[in-house]
């Protein structure tokens, strides 16, 4: 055993492909990505819902810019834009500048299909997640560098020195009166005109407040934590961290407690203060549902300038459509976009892995960041964040990649990332498939239990709304899901104004049979119908 080669990261081989909402299995050249499971008696994952679900959300960490946030990073970026792009912190910087309104709706119907055990969202047609792409593409940040817990800073005498001074900053807020090295504060104390000498100093003082604010924040949503200090230092120098697994991590995280705590538990508690105390920049989780769902995204999503990052589409944009819409369309396969990145879009440069033609690269080629990022997305490790730690699966969501599907194994075992030798890159047009043994093994469990339990969430959840909406004339100070009370009865206004309009146009063609009539017959049949029937007017 100790002698066999280690996994490869991807295998081919000739199999009955089709698709999960398809009956027809032509045998062709299937590409999987390891480890694939060797029987079908490895369990399917089942999203199994709890019934009487608490919809209260406060969202404590859905943090958009601050006053003045856009001027500090324009200032910052034409000294230090250069450093930036080496490591790796150019786009998420540039993004922060954006906001993402929060949707309750998306965050607590998405929530409900989460599945701690595998870190993927289990629907009925099969799972998906976000990956190490994901974060890349929307949220800028970097896949490759330097792990974000290397403590290598405190063996450098000049960057432990630097983290010492920060720390002596932020302690002197800390001895204010309020007692915190408030964001505000922070601002104050590092974005003023500085001289030459200072620049290097309120660069640190800048990377740490946007690594507390919209990366790494800490239990204090409003306050700079010391854990982001030594991380701000070695970004200044221009040292590549590698962001995006350790933002993957606390995502997971996060959806793991906001399915415990907004899902799983009772109604009993709805009238208890239920916050959501969210760590990591969770707008992701919204805006994957926006480009991977995108019926239930907003209508028209913003074009893009030379320039701006994808997450700039939705800037400052919502959507309108109710709870039952969000529920209705993700439990349906033809929602879902498998791979909305390989799509071309104007103003957007897309990863050069996105090709025409499939690709086999050898390790021992110099490879680009790009590449180097893609084996990181299809390769199944542990995401170590900032007090957290996740496992990353990317092979039970192969089709996100542009990979087939087979049954996923959980022997990770013989998987050595270190040693694989080559590996295979999808051309951007391919339409990955499920194998016939997966699409009869996902077949097999219970789906419709399943579904009958989601329409009693989602009947339920109605009913909570209501609930949680007269609960909030009484406190006021809480924030509930009274939007979803709104857009109900904003859907059940637009069939009334249909059933007016069609009324009074049924009056009319009444009225103009009656032309010509003698006059008592029109006095007759203006009687039957009420003294207002001629009053009748459309409503728009």
């Amino acid at each position: 055993m100790a002698n066999e080669p280690p996994l490869s990261i991807y295998q081919q081989k000739l199999d009955l492909m089709g698709s999960t909402n398809h009956h027809h299995f032509p045998q062709r050249l299937a590409t999987f990505l390891n480890p694939v499971a060797k029987t079908l008696h490895e369990p399917a994952p089942i999203s199994k819902p709890t019934k009487q679900p608490n919809p209260h959300f406060n969202f404590k960490q859905w943090r958009h810019p601050p006053a003045k946030w856009a001027k500090w990073v324009d200032q910052m970026a034409r000294k230090h834009s250069t450093v930036w792009k080496q490591s790796g912190i150019f786009n998420p910087i540039m993004s922060s500048i954006y906001k993402t309104p929060c949707n309750p709706n998306i965050i607590s119907t998405l929530s409900h299909f989460w599945t701690p055990q595998t870190n993927t969202f289990v629907f009925p047609w099969g799972e998906a997640t976000l990956t190490l792409e994901d974060v890349m593409i929307l949220g800028g940040f970097s896949v490759v560098g330097d792990s974000v817990n290397d403590g290598s800073v405190a063996l450098i005498p000049d960057l432990a020195g630097k983290v010492e001074k920060m720390n002596r900053f932020r302690s002197e807020l800390v001895r204010s009166k309020s007692k915190k090295a408030s964001h505000s504060k922070w601002m104050q104390m590092f974005m003023t005109d500085t001289n030459e000498q200072e620049h290097e100093q309120e660069h640190v003082g800048f990377l740490a407040l946007w690594l507390s604010r919209f990366v790494f924040p800490s239990g204090d949503q409003d306050s700079v934590g010391k854990h982001v200090i030594p991380i701000a230092v070695r970004l200044s120098q221009g040292v590549k961290l590698a962001l995006a697994p350790a933002v993957l991590a606390y995502i997971y995280h996060n959806l793991t407690k906001l399915k415990e705590q907004c899902v799983d538990s009772s109604y009993s508690n709805l009238k208890s203060s239920s916050c959501v105390n969210l760590l990591g920049p969770f707008q992701l989780v919204q805006i994957w549902v926006y480009e991977r769902f995108p019926v239930v995204g907003p209508k028209r999503p913003n074009e893009l300038r030379p320039g701006e990052p994808r997450l700039a589409r939705w800037h400052s944009l919502n959507s309108n459509a109710g709870l039952p819409l969000f529920h209705s369309h993700m439990i349906s396969l033809e929602s879902f976009i498998w791979r909305p990145y390989a799509v071309d879009l104007q103003n957007w440069k897309q990863p050069l892995y996105y090709q025409d033609s499939e690709q086999i690269i050898s390790d021992s080629l110099v490879l680009d960041d790009d590449l180097q990022s893609f084996i990181r997305f299809i390769a199944p490790c542990e995401l170590n964040g900032l007090g957290c730690k996740a496992e990353y699966h990317p092979h039970r969501v192969a089709m996100q990649f542009g990979f087939d599907q087979d049954i996923p194994g959980d022997d990770l075992s013989g998987y050595e990332f270190c040693k694989f030798g080559k590996f295979f890159v999808p051309s951007r047009s391919f339409q990955p498939g499920v194998s016939k043994r997966y699409y009869d093994w996902w077949k097999n469990v219970d789906r419709k239990c399943v579904e009958n339990e989601q329409d009693s969430w989602l009947g339920e959840r109605v009913n909570a709304s209501v609930e949680c909406g007269n609960f909030e004339q009484e406190n006021c100070d809480k924030k509930c899901d009274s939007e979803f009370v709104e857009d109900e009865f904003d859907d059940i206004l637009v069939s009334l104004k249909k059933i007016c309009n069609a009324t009074k146009r049924k009056i009319d063609a009444l009225k103009e049979s009656c032309v010509g009539a003698p006059q008592s017959k029109k006095e007759k049949l203006g009687s039957g119908l009420g003294n207002e029937a001629s009053g009748v007017i459309i409503v728009d």
